[in-house]
């Protein structure tokens, strides 16, 4: 198949054979070529025409600087490619984010609020789906991600609403501070919703309070940095609490 891109494009010459060297470089203009660029020449491969034209080519001896695998963007008005390294692990990405619910509705908005969000990459900080998209991103670069509810905050579970005992004089206080509806701060450092009261106790949605959503995440990715580091060593969140004694 070479051989025949080669014939049809006549870009393929016969090597050297029964005429002789002599006769091939002089075809060739090749009359000023010291002994050890004959030499070169006459054990090189063939070169594919498309290898000289490919506008991605890159010469034999380049070097690659960065770790990170290389990959290809559109980015700006006119989608012109350019590369893009991905983002790495222990990496920490500065976004701004428009949230939308299916409905189109805006749930937040992080450019009005004036408030881009810092972000670990790799630490559990993002939903995975999110996170595996913003890896591929280029600096400047807006992209639009929509996240079904199970890849998002999970399906409402029915069974997380429940009613928790309080005395009467604890109803009280909480009646002054909550209302149905709010979000309250639990003693684990959780949230939840309050439902309603009833005489004995208040019942609280443990859901999370985007639960059972689809979710649409309009990601401009500002700035991408190197996490920090300790002599030299990346420096990550450790939980005890996954810790696997032997």
């Amino acid at each position: 198949e070479a051989a025949g891109a080669d014939e049809d494009c006549n870009c393929h010459s016969a090597a050297p054979g029964a005429q002789g060297f002599d006769s091939f470089q002089k075809s060739k203009g090749l009359q000023n070529m010291s002994a050890a660029a004959h030499a070169t020449l006459a054990v090189r491969a063939p070169v594919k025409p498309s290898a000289l034209t490919s506008r991605f080519a890159v010469a034999a001896d380049a070097q690659v600087s960065r770790r990170a695998p290389i990959s290809f963007s559109r980015h700006g008005r006119r989608g012109a490619l350019r590369a893009v390294a991905a983002i790495e692990d222990n990496q920490v990405v500065t976004i701004h984010y428009v949230l939308k619910f299916a409905s189109g509705e805006v749930a937040d908005d992080t450019r009005k609020r004036n408030a881009p969000v810092r972000l670990p990459i790799g630490q559990g900080a993002l939903f995975p789906t999110l996170e595996a998209g913003i890896k591929e991103m280029a600096e400047g670069e807006k992209r639009v991600f929509n996240l079904a509810c199970k890849d998002a905050y999970g399906e409402r579970d029915e069974g997380k609403i429940q009613k928790f005992p309080a005395s009467a004089e604890e109803l009280e206080s909480v009646k002054a501070q909550v209302q149905p509806g709010r979000v309250v701060q639990l003693p684990n450092g959780g949230t939840a919703v309050c439902v309603g009261f009833e005489d004995d106790g208040l019942i609280l949605d443990l859901n999370h309070p985007m639960a059972g959503k689809d979710l649409e995440f309009e990601i401009e990715l500002v700035e991408v940095e190197e996490g920090p580091k300790l002599f030299g060593v990346p420096v990550v969140p450790f939980d005890v609490n996954k810790l696997v004694m032997k």
